[in-house]
């Protein structure tokens, strides 16, 4: 099992758009070439785009803040919404290069996992004798989002069934078996499925047995966007949309250029937060040496019928992702949820990665559309066939240490920043960074401080 932990990569993720500057070694200002969005921000083209809000005026005046967020993604929104509700006399803005959620927040596979990426997957990893306590903060996490996002009036279809595990290979049946009872010792709510229960619940035929946790499910992406953005607002947050930032400049007071439209305005701010995730390392050199921007995909089909469903047998609309599936690579897992309408999201296959570290996706999305289709033919023999209506590309932070990366830098120690989700509990886990971004502005505690701030 450990050796295809780092495909579970499951794309929440998250996604979160960022800033555009050639390199944060040179400071100086670039040319005006170098001002092209295009050449590292692509649209938001999938199913949840529809789904995302209206798109705010863009920064159209030099202006003065407390706390420039860089990023419209799950962490800038969180981030900016915890910092400015814990402290209301404070002015501050968020700066998103296109729109919120354009980027992975808004892309991902719609999953909704416990624990981190590092202690996820159902193994117990880097941080293991943290594993308990980081799950019991991560599934407190993902209630409360789901009861702040209702708050706001937006119902973001946000399902609490579970997750799940699907087990194909044998050979994982006996380490799938020893982690349910170091986790039940543990005291956490892990059940191991036989292959009967397995396919019953699940529904597909090749299953081995599965793995369930009753802490996770699904969402929609864009109107958890929708609703945390309106969250964010709701508290005085600013959101400057189509406003790339253009690097920044250090100092007690932090200088961040903005060109809107080959305008070039100039803000000015106390403290920064880098939420910007994948596109931190290559429109910032923030973290260069430790992000790998990854591209995954993922598709939607069409609603199923009364017949297909039934006949699909899936229970509960559990949010599950398999093993591992050999008929792509070694290294490769597929995740799935239904959704409310009965649409099969999936993604998965190989984490793809760009010899240059490029942001846009060079690859074929239709070579990808039919991997998917063949494989949900093999996971639902009696869906084989199935229209699907969507796939789209989306680009994740993987980290070299397979760990996600939060703190505070720069000289004066006024740069925060949360990044490198990795991937699967990136819809989760990012929201949560961003509220710890906000505990390390206020200088407070919290336990998973302790484990991931350098």
């Amino acid at each position: 099992m450990k050796s295809t932990k780092k495909t579970t990569y499951l794309l929440i993720g998250i996604l979160l758009v960022s800033v555009i500057f050639v390199s944060c070694k040179s400071q100086s200002e670039t040319s005006k070439q170098t001002y092209d969005t295009t050449k590292y921000y692509d649209e938001n083209e999938s199913y949840w785009a529809q789904f995302l809000p209206n798109v705010n005026p863009s920064l159209d005046k030099d202006i003065e803040v407390d706390v420039a967020v860089i990023g419209g993604g799950y962490t800038g929104l969180s981030a900016a919404y915890h910092i400015k509700k814990s402290n209301p006399s404070l002015k501050v803005a968020i700066f998103e290069a296109k729109r919120v959620g354009n980027g992975a927040s808004g892309r991902n596979g719609s999953l909704v996992l416990a624990q981190t990426y590092s202690e996820g997957g159902f193994v117990m990893g880097d941080h293991k004798k943290y594993h308990k306590e980081i799950y019991d903060i991560t599934v407190a996490s993902m209630k409360r989002i789901k009861a702040l996002a209702e708050s706001t009036g937006i119902d973001p279809d946000y399902v609490l069934n579970g997750q799940c595990l699907g087990i194909f290979n044998p050979d994982n049946i006996k380490s799938s078996k020893e982690y349910v009872e170091a986790a039940k010792e543990l005291g956490m709510p892990i059940e191991y499925w036989e292959k009967e229960k397995a396919i019953n619940m699940l529904g597909s035929p090749g299953l081995v047995g599965a793995v369930y946790d009753p802490n996770g499910g699904t969402v929609n992406p864009g109107k958890l966007v929708a609703a945390l953005k309106k969250l964010a607002e709701d508290v005085g947050v600013v959101i400057y949309e189509n406003s790339p930032v253009w690097g920044y400049t250090e100092g007690e007071t932090i200088t961040l250029p903005v060109v809107v439209k080959d305008t070039k305005y100039q803000v000015k701010a106390k403290s920064i937060v880098i939420a910007a995730n994948a596109y931190a390392s290559k429109t910032l050199g923030f973290l260069d040496n430790d992000i790998e921007p990854s591209h995954t995909q993922v598709s939607v089909t069409e609603p199923l019928t009364e017949e297909q469903y039934q006949k699909a047998g899936w229970k509960n609309q559990i949010a599950w992702y398999d093993d591992q599936y050999a008929g792509t690579d070694a290294d490769a897992t597929f995740h799935m949820v239904m959704t409310s309408d009965r649409r099969i999201v999936i993604g998965g296959g190989s984490v793809e990665y760009n010899e240059d570290d490029g942001l846009l996706y060079p690859g074929d999305l239709k070579k990808i559309e039919e991997q998917i289709a063949h494989r949900i033919g093999e996971l639902y023999p009696s869906l084989k066939g199935i229209k699907i209506e969507k796939t789209w590309d989306g680009i994740i932070a993987e980290t070299k240490s397979k760990n996600e990366r939060i703190g505070v830098t720069g000289k004066n120690k006024n740069i925060y920043y949360a990044l490198g989700y990795n991937g699967g509990q990136g819809v989760n886990v990012a929201f949560l960074f961003g509220e710890l971004v906000s505990k390390l502005y206020n200088g407070e505690h919290h336990p998973l401080l302790d484990i991931y701030t350098e």
